[in-house]
């Protein structure tokens, strides 16, 4: 019988892996040609990759302790694992961004790091522990919860005061501790925590295949109006309500798809090449922070060189999406290089990547 955490490990691993992907495909289209960032291939990425990671996140966060209640997270490891990377790296790359070459849509200096909602490019990190913050915070809250709809129903309250905020607060302060990020974000962290929370029940609910079409359906319409919200005439309010319930659908129907991914993959009867291929992507997913901190140093100018033949062909999906993952694959190759190199020295590891190991 297949060991059911090994297994679970498998297909998380794999999805941090091709958000982790994801993220630099991004940034080479925002970073590396420039000018092209109204692509659809752009909007698409931009509303996928970090959701997957915070779901993932929430899910990791929750464990139940010895005393059978929800234990709260481990708040100086997190500090040590995202913070300590965060303000290292980020110093480092404002160094290193003049002499780059790349042009960054974000404000690569320490005004940006402090006062700017976007941090250089390393928000995740910040809001990440924001979040598990407020987690950490509610955990009292969570544990008065007798079921799941009560559980709900407290997560939703927290949202909306979360939203208040985020409409009352001064814009200089919501910059400095990236409130709108945490508001967009901290949704989909605790459905990962409700979704493990009560794990049996909700992987039973993905292999139903009509939840699975109503999500993808919802997450389609969610997309189009999170990615052209002046079609619609949005409210920031409003969008960031549409985009959680889309980023809520989104991890429902990935999980279900990389849940299947990995048990054909590493079944017994599976060839050699699916399984080294998933093993690829579980690898990636392994080192994503890592892969996150890092990347930056590696993204170099192409938009003289590649931008007139993009536009040429309308920047259509197809050769976007074969150009940005090309390139995106080299600059992974690179950092992976990179990690391995500073492996041997744990110091350099904690610091530029994050790994306590």
């Amino acid at each position: 019988m297949t060991n059911p955490i090994k297994q679970r490990l498998h297909y998380f691993d794999m999805m941090k892996g091709v958000a982790i992907f994801l993220v630099v495909m991004g940034h080479v289209i925002a970073m590396c040609v420039r000018e092209i960032d109204r692509a659809p291939l752009f909007k698409f990425i931009e509303h996928i990759h970090m959701p997957l990671f915070f779901f993932i996140s929430g899910w990791f966060t929750f464990k139940i302790g010895a005393s059978g209640r929800i234990a709260c997270p481990a708040l100086k490891n997190r500090a040590i694992r995202l913070l300590l990377p965060m303000l290292v790296v980020s110093s480092l790359w404002m160094w290193y961004f003049p002499h780059s070459g790349v042009q960054s849509p974000l404000n690569s200096t320490f005004s940006g790091l402090w006062g700017d909602t976007w941090k250089n490019g390393y928000w995740f990190t910040l809001v990440l522990f924001e979040i598990v913050l407020l987690y950490a915070a509610i955990t009292p809250l969570l544990n008065l919860c007798r079921n799941a709809v009560a559980s709900i129903l407290t997560t939703l309250c927290v949202c909306a005061i979360l939203l208040f905020c985020y409409n009352i607060c001064p814009a200089a302060v919501a910059g400095y501790i990236s409130l709108e990020l945490v508001a967009a974000f901290f949704p989909i962290f605790m459905f990962g925590v409700l979704a493990a929370k009560y794990r049996d029940g909700y992987m039973n609910a993905i292999h139903n295949s009509w939840l699975q079409t109503a999500a993808m359906l919802i997450f389609a319409v969610c997309l189009y109006m999170g990615c052209w919200p002046w079609e619609f005439n949005l409210s920031p309010i409003t969008k960031l309500c549409i985009d959680s319930a889309g980023y809520i659908c989104l991890a429902t129907f990935s999980l279900a798809v990389f849940e299947r991914w990995s048990n054909t993959a590493y079944s017994p009867e599976a060839s050699n090449m699916a399984r080294r291929a998933a093993s690829l992507w579980e690898y990636l997913g392994k080192q994503s922070l890592g892969i996150y901190l890092l990347h930056y140093f590696f993204l170099f100018p192409m938009g003289d060189l590649f931008r007139p033949a993009l536009n040429a062909v309308n920047v259509s999906l197809v050769p976007m999406l074969l150009f940005t993952a090309f390139w995106a694959a080299c600059i992974v190759a690179v950092v992976l290089g990179i990690i391995k190199l500073i492996e041997p020295s744990k110091i350099l590891s904690l610091l530029l990547t994050g790994n306590k190991a």
